[in-house]
């Protein structure tokens, strides 16, 4: 019934997205917000777009404070609120989202019985029979007001009661989770011991593949737990946790045995059917962001395999919809909410707003919603792109979010930019790319953009600077505006730092410890606040960050500028056969002299030694030099690079040394580390 309905629906979707429109004004016309704007005389889409402004969640907040503080009714909706959803926080602080139980009918109608009809369709109804692995958080919290507060989905799985338990895998523990349980493990302990589950369930699809990872880098301790009834101690839980869970489970000899051959053959072949033969769907978001952990999944999964993909689904509401199973395509639900459409070409001119049936394929719009819970004319931030039309209504594809982009010297960098460049560069070279972050260093001279990647199964022959490469390269052909600027030296090359293992799985931690729901904490693809680049950049793999396969030669030298030549002619030795242009060789003889030259006269009251360490690296070519001295703590890059538009005569003196330095050489680092200054140059010939 829901397909059919669909299917009137999208032929026709503006009567009905508009009909939508008038009902919410008519429902809404005595509550304290529908009076201040006149709902009750809006008699066209004209009337509304001139009497209601636009709106964020700023508008709403005095009233969500009345409504989930002092329990205030019929203020901004006249509908029940049942709920309030804990949005996933991607900027600030977590917002409350009322949730009206005809948003929470709608949720359940599109996200849940429309997705298993659809399966239903394809495979019939027996696989409902059996349980399955349900990877949304149930936690759900009281407000001052009594009302509920957390995920929707833990609002929607919850409703199920304590009949739950009986056709899931995972014990509560796992589902309202203590802060610092291993709920990883749990899921994974309690979904293995079962071979008949037939479908999971998940908010993001990453949650599905972070369980796949763990059982794949766990096994033997997971099968030794199965078989002997236990819990190892290095899982983290409380002995609360750790006692409740142990009166659970009982030894599994057998079932470990199975496991335990399926294991050992290895995960070259799809694991998922040897392990759960039913499983064949997932549902979950796997929309824009995370349609490459689809694609990952799969490795484990095999081709029989089925998505039940959920299309752009928030806090406020569910947007899309995807035709078919598998499928990319998703498409503008008429009934869910009214829409209204921003040309990102418009630069912000509200004036240029349109209404769904007049989005253009292949044009960029920021959605503008009315929805069912009482949110008037709000801007989601969210950029699509019209990608078609199912029936007469419009298919469209998420980009990324409006406040979650980049700009250094002009240029616009979002979220597309950014997964294009990451997920090409993991392609082309044959790595796992666990996930990654990108934030703007606007101190570096010159600006750049900083990539921190968590990588898997590196081919032996692929470095640091091969992947840096090979990132920036992918990086700028997203933008022929990032390849100008980089070109006439405006932005730097893009910088890349390799993350320690399960980085990401500890930043969750962090935020789930200081609030968030486990199943809402998304990977923070753009670092705009300074306490995550703090905290990735604390967990750089400083082993990992290295070049592989970098062998460092050294020469020591007293520093004496007259020694500067054997300094010369060492490396003039070691580029001999490289087949260096005659500019770059010149470009770091000049960053070689000032270098060198700078130490023998300031960093010493006497003379003292200077330790030089060298060494090449291939594809691309460049060295790698530290200069090394025990002399005075002296960090250049502290300094100020000189005005070069004043006269010789009135500039300060010093500085433009290190002018020349930065200008030639591709890297600069300075460390000061037992008693020794260390300042390192890369340059890329």
């Amino acid at each position: 019934m829901v397909r059919e309905s669909l299917d009137i629906m999208t032929k026709d979707p503006m009567k009905y997205n508009a009909d939508l429109l008038f009902k919410i004004l008519e429902d809404n016309k005595d509550t304290e917000y529908g009076q201040k704007y006149d709902f009750a005389n809006i008699k066209s889409i004209e009337e509304y777009q001139n009497k209601v402004p636009i709106t964020d969640y700023d508008s709403y907040a005095d009233y969500i404070y009345r409504m989930t503080e002092n329990g205030e009714k019929n203020l901004l909706t006249s509908y029940e609120v049942i709920h309030y959803a804990k949005s996933s926080g991607t900027m600030g602080n977590p917002k409350r989202i009322p949730a009206s139980s005809l948003n929470q009918e709608i949720n359940m109608k599109y996200n849940y019985a429309y997705l298993f009809n659809m399966f239903s369709e394809k495979v019939g109804f027996d696989w409902i029979k059996y349980p399955f692995l349900n990877l949304t958080e149930l936690s759900i919290s009281t407000l001052p007001s009594g009302d509920t507060y957390g995920s929707i989905s833990g609002k929607i799985m919850g409703g199920f009661g304590d009949k739950i338990s009986e056709f899931i895998t995972s014990p509560i523990e796992a589902l309202i989770p203590e802060v610092g349980t291993d709920i990883r493990y749990i899921h994974a302990r309690f979904a293995l011991i079962n071979p008949d589950i037939s479908f999971t369930i998940t908010s993001f699809v990453s949650l599905f593949l972070e369980i796949l990872r763990y059982i794949k880098g766990n096994w033997e301790l997971l099968v030794k737990d199965i078989e002997n009834g236990t819990i190892n101690e290095s899982v983290k839980m409380s002995d609360e946790v750790r006692e409740s869970l142990l009166g659970k489970i009982k030894p599994m000899p057998e079932r470990a045995d199975e496991l335990r051959k399926i294991f050992k053959e290895g995960f070259d072949e799809p694991i998922v059917p040897k392990i759960w033969p039913r499983m064949l769907l997932l549902i979950g978001c796997g929309s824009g962001g995370f349609s490459n952990y689809v694609e990952k999944i799969k490795e484990f999964t095999g081709p029989e395999f089925n998505f039940a993909l959920i299309g752009l689904t928030a806090s406020e509401g569910i947007f899309s919809l995807f035709t078919e199973l598998n499928s990319h395509d998703e498409v503008l639900i008429p009934d869910s909410m009214f829409y209204e459409f921003l040309p990102l070409d418009a630069d912000g001119d509200f004036s240029k707003i349109v209404t769904l049936d007049k989005l253009e394929e292949g044009k960029e719009y920021e959605v503008i919603t009315t929805n069912l819970s009482g949110f008037y004319r709000y801007r989601m931030k969210d950029v699509v792109r019209c990608i078609g039309k199912y029936n007469n209504t419009p298919m469209i594809e998420f980009l990324y979010r409006m406040d979650q982009c980049l700009s250094l010297a002009g240029e616009k960098v979002n979220e597309v930019n950014l997964r294009a460049a990451a997920y090409k560069t993991e392609k082309d070279l044959g790595f796992d790319l666990i996930d990654f972050s990108v934030y703007a260093d606007s101190e570096s001279s010159p600006m750049k953009y900083v990539y921190l990647m968590e990588v898997e199964d590196l081919p032996d022959d692929v470095t640091k600077g091969i992947i840096q490469k090979k990132i920036n390269e992918n990086f700028c052909a997203t933008d022929p505006v990032l390849q100008n600027k980089l070109e006439k030296g405006l932005l730097g090359k893009t910088e890349l730092h390799l993350l320690q293992p399960e980085t990401y799985l500890l930043y969750k931690e962090l935020k789930v410890a200081r609030g968030s729901s486990p199943a809402q904490v998304k990977p923070p693809r753009i670092l705009m606040d300074e306490l995550d680049r703090s905290f990735f950049n604390i967990l750089i793999d400083e082993e990992l960050d290295q070049d592989c396969g970098l062998k460092m030669e050294e020469i020591i030298l007293k520093s004496n500028t007259d020694n500067l030549d054997v300094l010369l002619l060492t490396i003039e030795e070691l580029l001999e056969d490289k087949e260096v242009p005659i500019k770059s060789k010149l470009q770091l003889e000049l960053i070689m002299e000032e270098l060198f030259v700078n130490i023998c006269n300031y960093a010493y009251e006497k003379e003292g030694e200077i330790k030089i360490q060298y060494g090449l690296l291939e594809d691309p070519l460049r060295i790698i030099m530290n200069f090394i001295d025990g002399g005075i703590e002296f960090n250049p890059l502290n300094n100020e690079s000189p005005d070069l538009t004043l006269e010789a005569e009135k500039r300060e003196i010093g500085g433009l040394g290190l002018t020349i330095v930065r200008k030639n050489a591709d890297r600069i680092d300075y460390n000061y580390e037992n008693n020794q200054n260390i300042l390192t140059i890369e340059k890329v010939f």
